[in-house]
């Protein structure tokens, strides 16, 4: 190691050894987890009894209903149960008190609260067509076997290659939760930094910093120390996430593997490209009074970040989500969502990488000398061009 790679990791180990022991850095640890932890488990807690649902039956109904009703929910995952009224007055009550999610009278028509539900509409038509077609076969005189070969389902063998469906349903779901995770962790360690700056610049410790180090190393460490700060962070939620789904009953945490790689490799190029807005942003001020506005536009950029990868969710496919994904400013949360739902060819995630990486250096080198030339300066905030000047000086 180099004596200038060395004095970099020395600014990065203090961060790191502040930053661990800071309460804040606690406190948010916590709150993440039990935020991510709450995503996945409250799901589960209070849909339990999502897929239940209770069917009014009014006039004339055949004894075969309720367990052809019940049938017809099991394949659409519903379970549906019948309760009889001995008339429409009746049954209208139940309905709008929410005693049963729809009245069918007669065996004829349906009667919603509000909008029909769609899949409990196809159940119950489902198993009122299968009694029409079993009355159509007794008029008929059918023999049973005439009458199984006309209500059979087709005996039809179904393979696959493997869980496609399911796993691409569990990467969403962790992309989903990643996504968030990635958001808040660039917003708020991007904060960090930023007023970690301020705060050295106002106190004056950056002119001792600067006595035995050059301002582009100052700026590297910090954005390293912070980042694995980050980093470390993002791994306790991570597994927090893993047992939480393991303890679920979305077994995510065993088929999507490759989504959680891809989370954290997205988080560094993310955290790289906004640390180094944030860092040269906390140079230009002196005040903590003047942090909140200097980044409001590095918010303003994640936010639609944030948006545009929502946004994609429905079309992971679409231009919009397309152009996002190279963008080095909303390439890491987009491109995550369109990882996750499969449909994105290895030359667009590589050009994307390749992209960003660039525009990181590149940035790195311009925020350097910004750096250099405005961090000493103590007063008014100072603007772009005129810390670049004082950088040539």
């Amino acid at each position: 190691m180099n004596g200038s790679a060395r004095r970099q990791w020395l600014v990065a180990r203090r961060e790191w050894n502040q930053r661990l022991r800071t309460l804040a850095f606690r406190i948010s640890t916590v709150i993440s987890v039990v935020i991510v932890v709450a995503l996945i488990l409250v799901p589960d807690v209070y849909g339990e009894g999502a897929n239940e649902r209770t069917v009014g039956v009014v006039g004339e109904s055949s004894r075969e209903l309720p367990q052809l009703v019940r049938a017809s929910g099991d394949q659409l995952d519903l379970s549906v149960e019948t309760r009889a009224f001995a008339d429409e007055p009746a049954g209208r009550a139940a309905l709008r008190s929410g005693d049963v999610a729809v009245l069918l009278v007669d065996q004829q028509r349906l009667v919603w609260k509000a909008e029909p539900e769609e899949q409990l509409q196809v159940a119950v038509t489902s198993a009122v067509q299968v009694l029409q077609r079993r009355e159509a076969i007794a008029e008929l005189d059918l023999t049973p076997q005439e009458a199984q070969r006309l209500l059979g389902a087709p005996d039809l063998s179904s393979a696959s290659l493997g869980s496609i469906a399911q796993q691409r349903s569990e990467r969403e779901e962790l992309a989903w939760i990643g996504l968030l995770v990635l958001f808040t962790a660039i917003a708020f360690y991007g904060g960090f930094l930023l007023v970690g700056v301020v705060e050295e610049k106002s106190s004056r410790v950056v002119e001792v910093l600067l006595s035995r180090l050059r301002p582009s190393e100052l700026l590297a460490g910090k954005i390293l120390g912070i980042g694995l700060v980050g980093l470390a962070q993002l791994a306790l939620v991570a597994g927090s996430a893993l047992i939480a789904l393991r303890f679920s009953e979305n077994p995510t945490a065993t088929t999507t593997p490759s989504t959680i790689g891809w989370i954290v490799i997205w988080f560094i190029l993310g955290y790289g490209f906004y640390s180094v807005l944030y860092a040269t942003a906390g140079s230009l001020v002196s005040r903590q009074e003047e942090a909140q506005s200097i980044q409001f536009p590095i918010s303003a950029i994640l936010i639609v970040a944030y948006l545009l990868s929502m946004q994609a969710t429905q079309s992971p496919d679409g231009t919009a989500a397309l152009v996002g994904s190279l963008l080095p400013p909303t390439a890491p949360m987009v491109m995550i969502v369109r990882i996750a739902h499969g449909s994105v060819p290895l030359w667009e995630i590589v050009l994307s990488i390749a992209l960003i990486t660039a525009t990181i250096y590149g940035m790195i080198r311009l925020a350097g000398r910004i750096y250099a030339g405005a961090v000493l300066r103590i007063g008014p905030r100072l603007r772009l061009r005129e810390a670049w000047r004082r950088a040539e000086a």
